[in-house]
Order: C-alpha cells, then structure tokens, then sequence
C-alpha cells in the first residue's frame, strides 16, 4: 500500500530554520545537501511502510499516535502521525531539542 506525505506548514517552517542555520551560522552547503539526502531517503520510506517507525519515545505524543523517524547521520528527527493512507509530517527537529513541546 502506498501512502501519500503531507507536509504541514509548521513543518515546512521548522524545515526551513534548519536550513536556514546550517547555511547562515554553520555555513555548511555540504550539510544541507546532506540534511537534504537524508529527507528524501526517510520520505521514501514513510511512503512505502510508515508503520517501521517506533511510536515516539515521548508518552504523550506515543498516546496521541504520533511516531519519529530518525535520521541517523544527520541527529535529526521526523515527526508523524498516520491516518489511513496519508503520513502527516508534523515536524522536523534536532534530537537535543525538547521537541515535545514545540508541537
């Protein structure tokens, strides 16, 4: 079965922060292709099979349905809920972030 992404705008804003900082603070074009890579590559999974990604390791967010996915070498993590056959991509954050409350 396959599933179709939907990215909301508070995700697309965090995304773009991201971004924003690895080019302007970081001054890095490498990391944000690479931040980049690793997005299509969770994105393309989350399509095929959303449901290989843990629930949240936070309690609440696990009770409201919500999973992450990880991204492994870049130390960022892709939020998500599933309803049906649509992945809602709820935001995109740094592992050291407390993003249980930016939600």
């Amino acid at each position: 079965m396959a599933y179709n992404l939907r990215v909301t705008e508070h995700a697309d804003e965090l995304l773009d922060n991201i971004l924003y900082y690895l080019v302007y603070q970081i001054k890095s074009e490498q990391a944000v292709r690479h931040l980049l890579d690793e997005m299509e590559h969770i994105y393309k999974r989350l399509e095929e099979n959303p449901l290989q990604f843990p629930l949240s390791r936070d309690v609440y967010l696990a009770g409201r349905g919500y999973h992450e996915a990880v991204m492994e070498r870049m130390n960022y993590i892709i939020v998500f809920s599933v309803k049906e056959d649509v992945v809602n991509i709820v935001g995109i954050f740094h592992q050291l972030e407390n993003y249980q409350r930016k939600l």
